[in-house]
């Protein structure tokens, strides 16, 4: 009770976060979708564009991630609905006069929807999509946008294709409402042009005019798609070298000169969106995608996403957010991500953000080979140090050699975090030789220490991994432990692959707690432990870990239960277990309250608001996850090698310690740890992280007795 009083007073005398209010007024926005662009395609930009026109945007990285497999479709959708959805294969807009097989699009519009429209472009598979969306765990509504632009009477405008020998029309989603209507043209705004590839081009002159327009002269939306690139990018395998790089260049001059006289005719923002990358970007795992923003008499700089946490890279939903903020339009509670804030800088952020993005790449390309290796590893070790222990001879060999290693694999995560980044700088070949030179010394010097040695590497590692997330995380988000920003699954906090290690270090930290004679102080030290545990874990501007704050909340109290050597029945058991699960979550609430938006505090919202849908689509998408993980992920080897060595510990060889706190170290590390698959998200990789956390301290421990 005194522990979760001091965690409550501390949680309350921190700072609330007070938002900015959204602008009343508004500005136009004229926006570019350039389908394929990725950033080989701008960095041309970086050596030979006019650099005054680039050193005055705004530039961000988008995840491109959709709610399915990848698709073209899929990652537009996304952007246009501000939500994780997936594409209909067959989908597209048309004008509404033109004839597709012989036969009027408007009539098959009408016989598939049951909608009349005197809207110059409709969407005959509106119904389908939004029936496909409906079904996913991200409930994502089609045309809702639109429909929330129509209300507010904001104009808009749909110009440009990406029209090859086939119709490929992308832009149009932003704008369309929910009957699958929207104003705009496609066919005029491209030209025929033998010398280009599929022999069509953007009609600059054309769309220029249509800017023009007294139609489109109060506030507006104005969505542009320049399929030049695309285009391009499809013909790519059947062109020389020569005339790709030729027309390529040709195609990126045409427009950057589109955006310069944009930029001076007219006051409205501009941006420059890529809504997925091409497919030999994507193949070389170059998968985040330029954003670009001009706003004249500004400077330019970064994006800052509240979603991502981070400047260098931010999430595509956060575009629909965006364009309601500064469209002047009102928040809504459908919307899942955040405005985009900008961050002024000094004109250097276009070259530091696509070296981050060059870092991100290069570590993406890299990390599953480089953690197939190291989790091998690791249970092959674990499964040989369990049988040189049980059934080997008792050598001195073994007792100087096996905690030498056992130490060194126990300290590799505080290497991986100290190491982060060099891997792109001198090699991931270099890389791993200096993770394994490392961990081997560590090993080798601190093993003398014995029991002292492991404290010490837990010690380390859990005030490394707190001061890198208290200054910006930027050892932990370049770290093939930590999480990857390409893959999309998490951008801030404490990632999972380090909260099983986090939470069983700290435990580790209590065996040597509890040895403390002199009672008030032992229980100040293992108070203080604890408490920082909870809010690290939990708090939205720390480790934003609801699982693992969940799970070593109830991890505590099972170590609480055997410290006190309390016995209860099986009911008495499951009431406290549901009590400090209340409790758990009653303080995760609390700890939203405070600090920058999450996730955490977004669920937390939605349930309050009466969504319950929301909570169990997202309940079911992790438990989805986990199981695709289990068949699919390398973690799994070391879960399973970790678990049946600790039933083997549990259940057949006994905890062998007579010290309490080595006892209770490996009872509540294994509760832990199931718990930790059991609710948190990807929890095959938390649980096994930690598992393999316990097993291997208990086999160090049984050397270090033995030597």
């Amino acid at each position: 009770m005194r522990l979760i009083m001091l965690v409550c007073l501390f949680v309350l005398s921190l700072p609330y976060s007070v938002e900015a209010k959204p602008n009343d007024i508004g500005s136009s926005q004229i926006v570019l979708i350039v389908p394929g662009m990725s950033f080989d395609d701008t960095e041309w930009y970086t050596e030979f564009g006019d650099k005054l026109l680039w050193d005055h945007a705004y530039i961000g990285a988008m995840n491109t991630k959709s709610a399915g497999l990848y698709s073209e479709m899929g990652s537009m959708m996304t952007l246009a609905s501000g939500r994780k959805s997936i594409g209909v294969q067959a989908w597209n807009g048309y004008d509404s006069d033109e004839i597709v097989q012989s036969r009027p699009i408007q009539e098959q519009y009408e016989q598939l929807t049951g909608y009349q429209t005197n809207l110059p472009i409709v969407h005959p598979l509106i119904a389908e999509m939004q029936r496909e969306n409906q079904v996913t765990l991200y409930k994502s509504k089609v045309g809702q946008f639109g429909d929330r632009l129509k209300n507010k009477g904001i104009t808009t405008y749909v110009m440009g294709t990406s029209d090859t020998n086939h119709q490929h029309r992308f832009a149009s989603l932003i704008t369309m409402d929910s009957q699958g209507g929207a104003t705009g043209h496609f066919r005029s705004s491209v030209i025929r042009d033998h010398s280009r590839a599929f022999g069509i081009k953007m009609n600059t002159e054309w769309i220029m005019n249509q800017l023009k327009s007294e139609t489109l002269r109060s506030k507006r939306l104005v969505v542009i798609e320049w399929g030049d690139l695309y285009r391009l990018y499809q013909l790519k395998h059947q062109m020389t070298e020569a005339q790709y790089i030729l027309q390529k260049e040709q195609a990126l001059v045409e427009l950057e000169t589109f955006i310069s006289s944009i930029h001076e005719q007219y006051d409205d923002q501009i941006w420059l969106l890529s809504p997925f990358v091409n497919k030999q970007a994507y193949a070389n795992k170059q998968q985040l995608a330029p954003v670009y923003n001009w706003i004249k008499g500004e400077s330019g700089g970064t994006f800052y996403s509240e979603t991502t946490r981070r400047t260098d890279v931010l999430s595509n939903i956060d575009l629909i957010p965006t364009f309601v903020q500064e469209l002047g339009m009102a928040v809504d509670n459908y919307d899942v991500g955040f405005p985009l804030k900008k961050v002024g800088t000094d004109g250097s952020a276009q070259q530091e953000l696509i070296s981050s993005v060059h870092q991100s790449v290069r570590i993406f390309a890299s990390r599953a080979l480089v953690l197939s290796i190291y989790v091998t590893s690791l249970a092959v070790l674990l499964l040989a140090v369990g049988c040189l222990t049980w059934f080997g001879s008792k050598k001195k060999l073994s007792s100087v050699l096996l905690p030498t290693i056992l130490l060194s694999a126990l300290s590799s995560p505080l290497w991986f975090l100290v190491l982060a980044g060099l891997e792109t700088r001198a090699g991931v070949g270099i890389f791993v030789l200096l993770l394994i030179g490392c961990s081997v010394l560590w090993g080798a010097i601190f093993r003398i220490l014995g029991d002292v040695g492991l404290d010490v590497t837990a010690s380390i590692t859990v005030i490394v991994l707190c001061v890198d997330v208290l200054t910006g995380s930027s050892l932990l988000s370049h770290s093939y432990l930590g999480y990857d920003p390409i893959i999309g699954a998490r951008y801030y906090g404490i990632g999972n692959e380090y909260v099983g290690i986090f939470i069983s270090f700290l435990f580790v930290m209590t065996v040597y707690f509890i040895r403390v004679s002199h009672k008030w102080m032992r229980r100040l030290l293992l108070a203080f432990i604890f408490g920082a545990q909870l809010l690290f874990i939990g708090h939205t501007q720390l480790g934003a870990n609801a699982g693992g704050f969940l799970s070593a909340g109830l991890a505590i109290m099972y170590w609480m239960v055997l410290y006190r050597n309390v016995r209860f029945t099986a009911k008495k058991i499951i009431l406290i277990s549901l009590l400090t699960g209340v409790g758990a979550i009653l303080s995760l609430y609390l700890l939203q309250l405070i600090g920058k938006p999450s996730h955490i505090g977004t669920a937390f919202g939605r349930l309050f608001a009466g969504d319950i849908s929301f909570i169990m689509d997202t309940i079911i998408r992790k438990l989805e996850m986990n199981i695709k993980l289990f068949k699919h992920s390398n973690w799994t080897q070391l879960l399973v090698t970790s678990y049946l060595l600790a039933a083997v510990i549990l259940w057949w060889k006994r905890v062998r310690f007579s010290e309490l706190g080595k006892q209770l170290f490996i009872k509540t590390g294994v509760v832990c740890s199931i718990i930790l698959l059991l609710i948190n998200d990807s929890g095959v990789v938390a649980a096994a992280t930690s598992m393999f956390c316990v097993v291997a301290t208990y086999f160090y421990w049984i050397q270090v007795e033995q030597s």
